[in-house]
């Protein structure tokens, strides 16, 4: 079986392709729009998946195929929510085929460009881009409330979060999770030098908590987060006191090979610390197959991120995991 599903009582980066979608179970189709955002790190652009009754036309953004019509009507009805943040030099269209098959079934999808660690734009400073995360992700939420097109059909009472990667840092701390930057520090320091998805190539980066991490609160959420799915989340930062609030559904997905991010110090140790039962999912595959498939000029490229070990089917991994998702979403959100 290609999924080992489970549930447990206690237990960065940018690539975007064409994987065909299956809509014959799907209510709606797929629509997008760009949105506005900006905080204090400066001006961006989300990108809004959502449900519609327009037919889907396709449509190229540079070498990727797009599968949703752009600026077509909201379906009739209130939808739920969620927020999609993108891994460690990321954005909104890393995902751009689950988040427009959530949209399919009856999503409102909100990815944010998380600026300072996004592909395309300059990156910050590894304390900068985790301080900036998580308001990057609530301007995010709060421009979507406030747009005229999806106001009354953006159901603010059913609101969920998926992170990838760094995504999933961002989405704990959206779920009340507190981050302690010298755990992350002191891993980084010691058995994590080698855990290049969590510390960085660079032995640098986390030789000790900067004034900006130290004196950092994280912003009120006024959006309270019902469900959580976290991809193969960065979690050295947390542990069981910082994730004691964090008591909602939550979906856990992890690649059997942890060799680009230890799943000791992230996955495994988040599923240890939670205060309450998760469902849990094993995927074929490394830390980036949760990162759609890539066209061929960018796959010869992008090695690393692009490239499977043999016998790992990415497409299909996605076609089973976005079925696992949307049940797990429609019976907790």
């Amino acid at each position: 079986m290609m999924f080992r599903a489970f549930c447990l009582a206690a237990l960065a980066m940018l690539c975007i392709g064409f994987c065909p979608p299956d809509t014959t179970a799907a209510p709606y189709h797929a629509g997008l729009v760009r949105i506005a955002v900006e905080d204090h790190a400066g001006k961006a652009h989300a990108v809004i998946w959502y449900p519609t009754e327009a037919l889907e036309a396709s449509w190229q953004a540079g070498p990727f195929e797009i599968n949703a019509s752009q600026g077509v009507a909201v379906a009739t009805g209130r939808f739920p929510v969620l927020l999609l943040s993108h891994g460690h030099l990321g954005g909104p269209l890393s995902h751009r085929d689950f988040a427009a098959n959530l949209a399919r079934h009856g999503y409102i999808v909100v990815a944010p460009t998380h600026l300072g660690d996004a592909e395309g734009h300059p990156i910050a400073s590894q304390d900068q881009r985790l301080a900036r995360r998580p308001q990057q992700a609530i301007a995010a939420l709060d421009a979507v409330f406030e747009d005229d097109r999806f106001a009354s059909h953006a159901d603010r009472a059913r609101i969920g979060a998926i992170g990838y990667s760094a995504g999933g840092y961002t989405a704990l701390i959206l779920a009340g999770g507190k981050a302690d930057f010298a755990l992350a520090s002191a891993y980084c320091q010691a058995h994590g030098r080698s855990d290049i998805g969590s510390c960085g190539p660079e032995q640098g980066a986390w030789t000790g908590i900067s004034s900006t991490l130290a004196d950092w609160v994280p912003p009120s959420n006024p959006y309270p987060i019902k469900a959580l799915v976290l991809l193969d989340p960065l979690a050295t930062m947390f542990d069981a006191a910082g994730l004691a609030a964090v008591k909602i559904p939550l979906l856990l997905v992890r690649p059997e090979d942890d060799a680009d991010m230890k799943a000791g110090a992230n996955a495994l140790a988040l599923a240890a610390n939670l205060p309450r039962p998760l469902q849990a999912v094993v995927v074929p595959g490394r830390h980036f197959v949760f990162i759609d498939p890539c066209p061929e000029q960018i796959a010869t490229e992008a090695s690393l991120i692009c490239g499977d070990d043999p016998g790992v089917d990415r497409a299909s991994v996605h076609r089973e995991l976005e079925s696992e998702i949307t049940d797990f979403l429609k019976q907790n959100l």
